[in-house]
């Protein structure tokens, strides 16, 4: 992310985008002008032979409170040789260092962004209109009952502009909840199986009146 140009990818549902409420796969890209979800527009270049698209809907079993938890594995990175920031899915297999590249975003449709990220963000999202209450976030809980019961991100790495990767400090990382009464986010852990992680979510129910 740099001055509004922001590129992303994750796992939403988005009623208003698709006129259901599946669990998605997406991607989106800004330049600070134009924005785009998935393929729309010109902008995110799908690979080929990948095994998710953006769009597409993620069929269950979906974690479950308390219970066994899903995930999906994510890597967005700076191709050395173009300059491009690929997309990689990491959770099954593949050809590339047992990844599978599912895209790209061209480094042409940036111009700040185009060579490197001053920001990394990852973070969970809501939106709904002004007189409509507010949806749950993950599983619908609090971040504080932890492991097995909220949403999670883990084993976070970055990626230094020469390709190698570390796992972000703590003193350079900061947790920005804007609805602290309706959502929270844990504090950052490091642990030798999840790597970095923290957790996050809240209920449903909010209102801005």
């Amino acid at each position: 992310m740099n001055r509004g140009q922001m590129i992303a990818a994750g796992v939403h549902v988005y009623p208003d985008l698709y006129k259901n409420n599946d669990l998605r796969f997406f991607t989106y890209w800004t330049d600070g002008a134009s924005t785009c979800y998935n393929t729309q527009c010109k902008g995110f270049v799908v690979a080929n032979g990948t095994n998710t698209y953006p769009g597409q809907a993620l069929a269950p079993p979906f974690s479950t409170y308390g219970g066994e938890q899903k995930y999906i594995t994510l890597r967005i990175k700076k191709d050395e040789q173009t300059g491009d920031w690929s997309l990689y899915r990491e959770d099954q297999g593949g050809p590339i260092g047992d990844m599978t590249l599912l895209g790209w975003w061209p480094k042409s449709l940036f111009r700040d962004l185009s060579e490197y990220a001053p920001r990394i963000e990852w973070k969970g999202l809501v939106s709904y209109h002004s007189d409509e209450r507010s949806p749950s976030m993950g599983s619908g809980h609090y971040a504080k009952e932890y492991e097995g019961k909220e949403a999670f991100f883990q084993n976070i790495l970055a990626f230094m502009s020469n390709g190698k990767r570390f796992d972000p400090e703590e003193n350079v990382v900061f947790s920005n909840v804007d609805k602290p009464g309706c959502y929270d986010a844990s504090a950052w852990f490091m642990g030798n199986h999840d790597g970095c992680h923290f957790f996050y979510g809240g209920p449903s129910g909010c209102s801005d009146e």
